[in-house]
């Protein structure tokens, strides 16, 4: 499925956490699809360092997650309404923005990245897993998750340079973010969820 004529040599994945409290990951695939840099993050500034800095983002297409906005008012009936609460013009009361199902975090990294002409696309974690045939058979993000989603990496995608000590979540999902920025680049068949201010989220069509 490689398409060698294409110019980006370099595809990043970054799975975005919704705040600072919680680790992000930045994950470089070459054209071989073989990792060539797995780090974390916590600090929306780390993350433009490195987009400014790294070598790796010339000639580069970049995926970034959509995190999940927590931010809502305290009570359970609000969390199960934040899902499932259909939004119209009228509906007026939105206090602290708890309607919002995704967070805008990063939107001025990402930005400037399209406004220097890198290939820049979202994608959702979970629709990911879900076609690559890595949905949770545990509860996800756990220990099991991980270490579960971890061998799967390694032998149904062939990821053999990761080590056998356990990845924290986030280094794991950056991959499947990078990998499907590779598939992306090379053909994968898309289509598109929604847009965040003009970039689409894209949803992969084949399933695993």
């Amino acid at each position: 499925m490689q398409n060698m004529s294409s110019k980006e040599n370099f595809f990043i994945g970054v799975a975005l956490s919704n705040s600072s409290n919680y680790d992000s990951s930045i994950c470089v695939l070459d054209r071989n699809k073989k990792i060539i840099l797995l780090d974390k993050f916590y600090y929306a500034q780390d993350i433009d360092y490195f987009f400014e800095n790294s070598p790796y983002v010339k000639n580069s297409a970049v995926a970034f997650s959509v995190p999940y906005d927590n931010r809502m008012l305290d009570g359970k009936w609000r969390i199960h309404s934040k899902n499932y609460k259909a939004l119209f013009d009228y509906f007026k009361v939105n206090k602290d923005d708890w309607t919002n199902r995704v967070s805008k975090r990063c939107l001025e990294i990402i930005k400037k990245l399209v406004d220097n002409n890198i290939n820049v696309v979202r994608c959702e974690i979970n629709q990911l897993r879900r076609s690559y045939g890595l949905c949770p058979h545990y509860l996800s993000r756990t220990s099991l998750d991980c270490k579960n989603l971890q061998i799967s990496l390694k032998i149904k995608y062939g990821f053999d340079e990761l080590p056998d000590n356990m990845l924290p979540a986030s280094s794991l999902e950056s991959i499947i973010v990078a990998m499907f920025v590779w598939e992306y680049v090379n053909g994968e068949k898309t289509s598109t969820m929604f847009e965040i201010d003009g970039i689409p989220v894209l949803e992969r069509k084949s399933f695993s």
